[in-house]
């Protein structure tokens, strides 16, 4: 091998290890305005759900809440749940596992495109049933604005952030509704619900809200 293929070489993969250590030596970044969630957001009221400490052990992360949202427009409430990683640790678990880990079955899985905020996004689907009834469930996971189905590509997307010395955030939503007349009816609550919340989030978990905190 010629003197300045090797060369190349050295420098690339000098470069390389350093990339890697800058991406893997960050300290955790802390979202303080977590919480700060609203529990009113236009007609919708919600309450919190108390969770044990095993929970929070599982999840791997103090960022979590799990709410039910009443409305007045609705018979049914909505049960929100937001998680939320910095990019030191993603941990998330997959939706099945955690709805498994509460009794909830899934019946069916698949995924639906909707438009939020004037943009289309495709979001993940499920029908689970928990004893005897039905529900409906929505999810999508969130990196500052991507959002994805899929946990490699999340994964993918902030390891590409950090390699290009950028920090970044991981969410994961999830909209939950009974199924008490017909699929339809809990899709258009579950709907109504993400289109109100939509423009809310990013304020709370976006990486960038963050830093404004911090200044």
């Amino acid at each position: 091998m010629k003197t300045h293929n090797i060369i190349l070489i050295i420098i690339i993969t000098s470069l390389a290890a350093i990339l890697v250590y800058k991406a893997n030596s960050a300290e955790p970044l802390t979202n303080p305005k977590f919480f700060d969630f609203p529990l009113t957001i236009d007609n919708w009221h919600g309450k919190d759900i108390p969770m044990g400490d095993y929970v929070y052990k599982g999840i791997e992360t103090p960022y979590l809440f799990l709410r039910d949202y009443y409305s007045p427009g609705h018979s049914t409430p909505v049960n929100l749940s937001i998680v939320w990683f910095d990019d030191t640790n993603i941990a998330f678990h997959t939706p099945e596992a955690c709805l498994g880990g509460v009794g909830d079955r899934v019946l069916e899985d698949s995924t639906i495109n909707v438009n939020l905020g004037g943009k289309e996004y495709r979001i993940g689907k499920f029908i689970t049933t928990l004893g005897g009834a039905r529900n409906l469930v929505l999810y999508y996971f969130d990196v500052d604005g991507y959002i994805t189905t899929s946990q490699v590509n999340i994964r993918l997307k902030v390891l590409l952030n950090r390699l290009a010395f950028k920090r970044s955030s991981a969410s994961f939503v999830r909209i939950m509704a009974p199924i008490k007349e017909d699929e339809a009816h809990a899709m258009n609550i579950c709907l109504n619900f993400l289109r109100d919340i939509f423009p809310l989030i990013p304020q709370y978990t976006y990486t960038k809200s963050l830093a404004n905190e911090h200044r």
